[in-house]
């Protein structure tokens, strides 16, 4: 009998213990706190070491594309078809810029477009909802950081670009500019219109818009940290946009990747002709008028610069599929670095052959080439430094107090800048840089 009654104790006793550890294992699952650094999934990490909410998310095994191709279940996710609409936009109303014809109130509209108006040749276009001027110092930075810049300011630059070349140049069109007087001068096969001062206003205005509207919105906008933080959540559990087939941040970069390569014929590999061992001249930048038009150019100086951008925009992209956010943000630095250098580069490339065209016998080509270093210039104060909230390589100061040395302050503007005025310019634009003065053709 004593001997029974052991063994039901001993059998309750493993039983109960059992019992216990079942228990015991239960809680202890839901009590484990996530270690991340182990090698093996505990707490709430969703992988092994990521995920939960204390490690790192997961990556998963995308790797680096050769081309800009993402899919999602066999589709593509990749969409910038806004970024190329604003493109075309820009090329006609330029058109329009250069089209003595045109009156103040078709360029504002077609600069400031509201859906269904007839302001351009292309249907298309007029149906978009799509417009330049509220992207013009558009971003997040400036309209949520720096709004008094973009309100008060950058846009009124623009529209007095308009307003000048429609009341300034336009009644001389067919007249001989002279020094003080507007009107037309020769350069080569081409005819330049100028103000009195020697500048072509449909270059300033395109020109500016390189900085104020197309490297604001990658950089300052569609590329920042700051405005991707809020798709984080949503892009970690992929959310997927309501009847689209990609996430919120996703879009964002693509849209990034759209503002410069949305016109190419090769929206997948547009930089292909500028890669090693590929033929330069098969490149053709089509009719964009901003960043793709001259990457081809700074590369002849810098090789490698095309090649940098394009996987920046690749790798970033694959870094927010894998919710790797340090790494988007590192790709983005980047992006920074290298936008900042094709639209400094091709400042002084201009202000170079300005110098060089001094005092010769055909002023239109100085003067455009001067108009363009003015819209280059006026770009600079865009661009922000890499690994900076809001710190830029250049401030509106600096940048205005560059245009006045080579245009406000020698008596008619261009008529009389001197070699001394470009070349402090173009050091001190250079300096801010790795590259010299001399590197650039």
């Amino acid at each position: 009998m004593f001997s029974r009654n052991l063994l039901l104790i001993a059998i309750f006793s493993l039983l109960f213990t059992s019992c216990s550890d079942d228990d015991y294992m239960d809680m202890d699952d839901d009590m484990v706190v996530a270690t991340c650094d182990d090698g093996i999934q505990n707490g709430d990490e969703t992988g092994v070491d990521c995920g939960g909410s204390a490690c790192t998310p997961c990556t998963t095994a995308v790797e680096i594309p050769a081309t800009y191709i993402f899919e999602r279940d066999g589709e593509s996710t990749v969409s910038f078809s806004g970024q190329t609409t604003r493109l075309l936009m820009a090329s006609e109303i330029l058109a329009l810029l250069r089209d003595n014809t045109s009156t103040e109130d078709e360029i504002d509209a077609a600069f400031a477009h509201m859906e269904g108006a007839a302001d351009f040749s292309d249907a298309d276009l007029n149906a978009s909802d799509k417009q330049i001027r509220n992207k013009t110092a558009g971003s997040f930075v400036f309209t949520q950081l720096l709004p008094s810049i973009a309100s008060s300011t950058v846009k009124a630059d623009f529209d007095g670009y308009i307003t000048e070349q429609v009341e300034d140049v336009f009644p001389f069109w067919n007249q001989v500019a002279t020094e003080g007087n507007a009107g037309q001068l020769p350069d080569g096969s081409s005819t330049r219109y100028v103000n009195g001062r020697g500048l072509e206003l449909d270059q300033a205005f395109i020109k500016g818009l390189t900085g104020a509207f197309v490297s604001d919105q990658i950089l300052n906008n569609y590329t920042d940290p700051g405005q991707l933080a809020q798709f984080e959540d949503d892009n970690d559990n992929e959310v997927i946009v309501d009847g689209k087939n990609y996430t919120d941040m996703e879009h964002d970069w693509d849209e990034a990747y759209g503002y410069f390569f949305g016109v190419a014929a090769d929206g997948e590999n547009p930089v292909a002709a500028l890669l090693e061992g590929a033929d330069p001249s098969a490149f053709s930048s089509g009719s964009d008028e901003f960043l793709y038009k001259y990457v081809d150019n700074v590369e002849a100086n810098f090789d490698g610069t095309a090649a940098a951008i394009f996987d920046a925009y690749k790798a970033g992209r694959t870094a927010i599929i894998n919710k790797d956010y340090a790494e988007r943000d590192a790709q983005a630095d980047i992006l920074r670095e290298q936008i900042a250098t094709v639209v400094a580069v091709r400042a002084v490339h201009y202000l170079k052959a300005g110098i060089a065209g001094l005092g010769g016998a055909q002023p239109g080509t100085t003067f455009h080439d001067l108009s363009e270093a003015y819209g280059f210039i006026y770009s600079l104060q865009f661009l922000r430094l890499p690994g900076t909230d809001l710190s830029f390589y250049f401030t509106r100061d600096e940048v205005l107090g560059y245009l006045d040395t080579i245009y406000n302050e020698p008596t008619n503007g261009f008529w009389n800048v001197t070699e001394e005025n470009l070349n402090t310019v173009a050091e001190a634009i250079a300096a801010k840089f790795s590259f010299t003065v001399a590197e650039v053709d």
